[in-house]
């Protein structure tokens, strides 16, 4: 399944790669969890809960020589549910408590005390009307996000982990890697002995990864975070790292880390300067912009259409090129 959508990637006794297919996500291709260990294990994500998903899990892990009752502990690179939402299935079938770490930033976005909640919430309803959105565009943003619920559980009990934080086992050594953007609390896992990164979210061949903006600040440690800003500091952290092997949250392994962060800091400087360019032309609201810059944008998609705009956005005000000048709804911006 999942295998055959990618390369086969480079693998040993001490680390295992699972790729989950995503056929209905066919921009992400594989939803890829990784075995460390030669028993007990830890996984680095779980994949999300779909028909089918545990029992192509376990299958396999008895490819490896592995069953889910070898599972000691999860490493969640960060809290989006194609990461953590098999985690519950997994922690009930083995019928036994099993620690899951996740940095603090991220601990709220898997707590049942706000997994229903934030799948939309008022917040992000103000956030689509001071951008400008159609409302029936919204609505479909809204429905898209609501059916999220199907893909995972919460999880409960989850404990906090942060930069510099290293998992042991024999044969390896996990060093946490705090690199926000994409979220507050994304991190990589760098196993030191192989030189290999687990970059989740925040390195993928085939894709440029999303800073997405932060609706509700009030949960985060720093209130004037930024997802992009962070996102291109975090490039630069794990460039120092001595990395002879990504394996990311979905596709295809690398083993040209520099090239990649390469193109992804020119792909989000040239965005900054096309939405400058775009306001240099005229005083304009958030969806017209992303209009602009993405042309149609499909249905249930207009999210992240607008996210990608503002954090870009926010690096052109911090730098004094662009400024709000009405505050609506919609909210007007233009460019200095």
């Amino acid at each position: 399944m999942g295998e055959k959508l990618i390369k086969p990637y480079f693998e040993n006794e001490n680390i295992h790669s699972i790729a989950i297919p995503l056929p209905d996500v066919s921009n992400l291709i594989t939803s890829n969890l990784y075995v460390i260990g030669k028993g007990p294990i830890t996984l680095i994500d779980t994949g999300l809960k779909s028909v089918g998903t545990l029992d192509f899990v376990c299958s396999r892990l008895a490819k490896f020589g592995f069953s889910l009752g070898d599972v000691n502990r999860i490493i969640i690179t960060h809290g989006h549910m194609d990461h953590f939402g098999l985690a519950a299935s997994i922690r009930e079938a083995v019928g036994r408590p099993i620690d899951c770490f996740i940095h603090e930033e991220d601990k709220w976005q898997v707590s049942s005390n706000n997994f229903m909640q934030e799948m939309w919430t008022e917040e992000a309803d103000r956030l689509m009307a001071m951008a400008g959105v159609p409302r029936q565009e919204t609505e479909k943003v809204r429905n898209r996000f609501l059916s999220f619920k199907e893909l995972g559980d919460p999880l409960d009990g989850v404990l906090g982990m942060n930069d510099g934080d290293e998992f042991l086992g024999e044969g390896y050594c996990l060093k946490i890697v705090h690199t926000p953007g994409h979220t507050p609390g994304s991190c990589c896992v760098f196993e030191t002995q192989q030189k290999i990164l687990f970059s989740g979210d925040h390195i993928i061949k085939h894709i440029t990864p999303n800073p997405f903006v932060v609706i509700d600040r009030s949960r985060l440690q720093n209130e004037n975070y930024k997802s992009l800003k962070a996102y291109l500091e975090s490039l630069e952290k794990v460039l120092k790292l001595e990395v002879r092997y990504v394996f990311p949250g979905h596709g295809s392994d690398i083993d040209d880390l520099p090239e990649i962060v390469s193109a992804f800091r020119k792909h989000h400087l040239d965005r900054i300067e096309l939405i400058w360019h775009i306001l240099n032309k005229g005083r304009k609201p958030l969806y017209e912009i992303a209009v602009e810059v993405f042309g149609i944008i499909p249905d249930g998609e207009a999210f992240l259409a607008i996210s990608e705009i503002i954090v870009h956005l926010e690096m052109l005000i911090e730098c004094r090129r662009a400024e709000l000048v009405e505050q609506g709804p919609p909210a007007i911006f233009r460019a200095l």
